[in-house]
């Protein structure tokens, strides 16, 4: 056959094959066995395996696919997943770089492996190798070994600085037989320690960036450009901050609006928008459209809210009328909360006078520190209430330790001012649940008693399992 005769067949080979629906569909599905068995094969928990492999659908694989990497996400709220952007980054160096001959390449390498969970070492050094003795006689010859230093791993158990040496035994290098059972285990329990969120359900709706050529998106990039700021709707804020997946921190802004002389009918829904710019490169951009809260008051009350990483920001805050006539900018410095370490801990404490049943809208809508399973706390502005009403205070607790699978809380709350000191009916929770999950805490206290004046709220949980004390306070005031 000639050359061109036999390029042609191949051409019609391949076009057939590709081009067809069924080969498309076997593209697809190889795609999916792709991504199971070399892309995430050491990430994947056996659990999430064999819920994968019992989806039938395209659809279904692809929204598994986005779940997975939500749960590994450690900003779920931000545009990036920094996890899923550095797993790839290093499957893409060891894909390139490590190989043993023709028996595996890649991951499937000891080093590959070990660069995948562990990273790059901050040191690589080469041992001694040379000639040693061989038991059938004579000697051979034994490269030397190479080995991976790195600095201390705690969420992995590896409190200190370890090592990992390879050697050359036969098909290129493997990791030391004499590997230390540290290292082995830190290998094992690695896709369950970088699983960040196990328990989330469904990716967070909200993952919002600014379209750069959008008026919104126009209007920040000057705002952070000139630092002018504008006032055409006159509104004040103050943030409350709760805890978010993954490491990251729910900022909730309540927001204050003074109509003045403006219409108050193009005040009662008003999009925020705007951009917090952290440490490093961290961007969280947002963009809500928000009903009020408060109609019939003289001030509008509203919140609305975004995930941001911990750290001192600085909040870039946009805001327009439904007519898109007027705007506010303003600018801030936030110092965004951390809940991320293992520390005792509550959320911001919320003051309300009103509580009321959840409604369908309130369990449509994203995470709100004012709502829970079944009721909704009004956003109050101020913390001022009059001495015929009764003040609802809510905070969520963090990090409680747990024995035999049961938090031990003592809760004191007291209301003090410069002349008293008032210690209200104490609290003990003792419940069922899993360490590291949310408790929820309050208490209502009728303010009739109260002369008035200013006070301060202060909360003291007790953490009798491990012996740990943390106080959270914030002023209120009679009138």
């Amino acid at each position: 056959m000639k050359k061109t005769a036999l390029i042609g067949a191949i051409f019609l080979v391949l076009f057939v094959f590709f081009g067809s629906p069924q080969a498309r569909g076997q593209k697809e599905a190889d795609k999916y066995d792709h991504w199971l068995k070399e892309e995430v094969k050491l990430l994947i928990t056996p659990e999430e395996e064999s819920a994968f492999k019992k989806l039938s659908g395209d659809e279904e694989k692809d929204k598994f696919i986005e779940l997975f990497w939500t749960k590994r996400d450690p900003s779920p709220g931000s545009k990036e997943n920094e996890f899923k952007d550095e797993w790839y980054k290093r499957l893409d160096y060891v894909t390139k770089t490590y190989s043993s001959g023709s028996v595996s390449k890649g991951w499937h390498t000891d080093m590959g492996r070990v660069y995948m969970i562990f990273g790059p070492p901050f040191r690589i050094r080469a041992g001694e190798g040379g000639p040693k003795p061989d038991p059938s006689g004579g000697t051979q010859i034994e490269a030397p070994p190479e080995m991976w230093m790195y600095q201390p791993m705690p969420a992995l158990g590896l409190n200190s600085a370890f090592t990992i040496t390879f050697r050359n035994y036969q098909y290129g290098y493997d990791l030391d037989q004499q590997t230390p059972q540290g290292i082995h285990r830190a290998m094992e329990i690695f896709p369950k320690v970088v699983l960040f969120s196990p328990d989330l359900k469904d990716v967070p709706a909200y993952k919002y960036a600014l379209e750069e050529n959008s008026a919104e998106g126009k209007m920040i990039k000057e705002f952070m450009t000139t630092g002018r700021e504008a006032k055409q709707i006159p509104l004040e804020w103050r943030p409350i901050f709760t805890r978010a997946l993954g490491g990251s921190t729910y900022v909730t802004l309540l927001v204050q609006i003074d109509p003045q002389t403006m219409d108050r009918k193009k005040l009662k829904e008003v999009t925020f928008f705007g951009r917090l710019t952290g440490e490093g490169t961290e961007v969280q951009d947002f963009l809500k459209t928000v009903k009020v809260e408060h109609e019939k008051a003289e001030k509008l009350v509203m919140a609305f809210g975004f995930p941001a990483k911990p750290g001192q920001s600085v909040l870039y805050l946009g805001a327009e009328d439904k007519d898109k006539q007027n705007h506010s900018l303003l600018r801030s410095d936030l110092d965004v909360q951390d809940f991320g370490n293992d520390e005792l801990n509550t959320s911001t404490l919320i003051l309300s006078s009103e509580v009321v049943a959840k409604s369908k809208e309130d369990a449509k809508e994203e995470f709100s520190p004012y709502v829970t399973n079944d009721y909704k706390a009004m956003p109050r502005w101020g913390n001022a209430f009059k001495p015929a009403e009764s003040m609802s205070v809510l905070f969520h607790i963090y990090n409680a330790k747990t024995r035999d699978g049961e938090v031990d809380l003592a809760i004191d709350y007291f209301v003090t001012s410069p002349e008293v000191t008032y210690r209200l009916n104490p609290q003990a929770i003792k419940t069922k649940i899993e360490e590291g999950k949310t408790v929820a805490g309050g208490t209502e206290i009728p303010l009739s008693p109260l002369k008035p004046g200013r006070y301060t709220f202060k909360v003291k949980v007790t953490d009798r399992v491990a012996n740990k004390t943390i106080e959270r306070t914030t002023e209120f005031a009679v009138e």
